[in-house]
C-alpha cells in the first residue's frame, strides 16, 4: 500500500510539473549562431583612419533576459570587444526571425518593466573625467531614449552631475578637505587654481 501511495504521489507530481511548465517551455530558450542578425554579426573594427578593418571572428555571448508577447529576449554581446567601445544589442527572437531591438553600450543595467520589455540604462565613458547614462524604454513598437545625463568622474569615482559635483566640493570643504574640493572645482567647472 505505501509503495502505490508513493507511486501516485509520484505521478501526481510529475504530471503537475508538466502542466505547471507547459509544451515546450521547460527548456531554456537558445539563440544559435545562424540565428545572430546581420546587422550584429557583420560588426567591424573601424580603424583610427575611419576604413573598416579586418574584422576578427567575433565570439557572440547571448544571455536570454525575457519572454515576450511574440517572443524571446536576448542580450548579445562580442566577447572579444573590450575598452569603452564596446557594444551590445537587444535582440527578440520570434517564431519566424530574430531581429535586433536596440544597440546600446556595454555597460548597462537592465530593469524590470511590465510586457516582459526591459528599460535598459547604459553608460558611456566620454573621457577620463567625463561620462554619459542613457535610459531606454519600450514604448509598445521600438526601443526610444527617455533621458539622458553627463556625469563628472573626479580621481575615479563618480561625482555626479555637474550640480551634484558642486555640492560633494562644498561639503569637502565643510570636512576641510580642501585639495579635493579644488580636484572637483578643477575637473567639474574648469577652474584653474594657482
Amino acid at each position: 500500500m505505501k509503495k502505490a501511495l508513493t507511486l501516485l504521489n509520484t505521478l501526481i507530481i510529475g504530471f503537475a510539473a508538466i502542466v505547471w511548465t507547459g509544451t515546450g517551455e521547460s527548456s531554456d530558450p537558445v539563440l544559435a549562431d545562424r540565428e545572430i542578425p546581420a546587422d550584429v554579426a557583420s560588426i567591424c573594427a573601424l580603424s583610427p583612419a575611419g576604413e573598416i578593418g579586418v574584422c576578427d571572428q567575433p565570439a557572440f555571448s547571448r544571455r536570454w533576459v525575457a519572454k515576450t508577447v511574440r517572443g524571446d529576449l536576448f542580450i548579445v554581446t562580442n566577447e572579444h570587444c573590450t575598452g569603452n567601445d564596446c557594444r551590445a544589442w537587444l535582440v527578440e527572437k520570434t517564431a519566424s526571425t530574430a531581429t535586433t531591438l536596440l544597440s546600446f553600450d556595454a555597460t548597462f543595467r537592465l530593469r524590470e518593466d511590465k510586457g516582459g520589455y526591459p528599460v535598459i540604462e547604459s553608460y558611456a565613458g566620454i573621457s577620463a573625467t567625463e561620462g554619459a547614462y542613457s535610459r531606454y524604454e519600450w514604448n509598445g513598437n521600438t526601443y526610444a531614449r527617455t533621458a539622458s545625463r553627463l556625469v563628472y568622474n573626479v580621481d575615479g569615482m563618480e561625482c555626479g552631475t555637474r550640480e551634484e559635483c558642486r555640492l560633494a566640493a562644498n561639503e569637502a570643504v565643510m570636512q576641510k578637505q580642501v585639495d579635493r574640493a579644488v580636484r572637483i572645482w578643477e575637473n567639474v567647472g574648469g577652474v584653474s587654481w594657482i
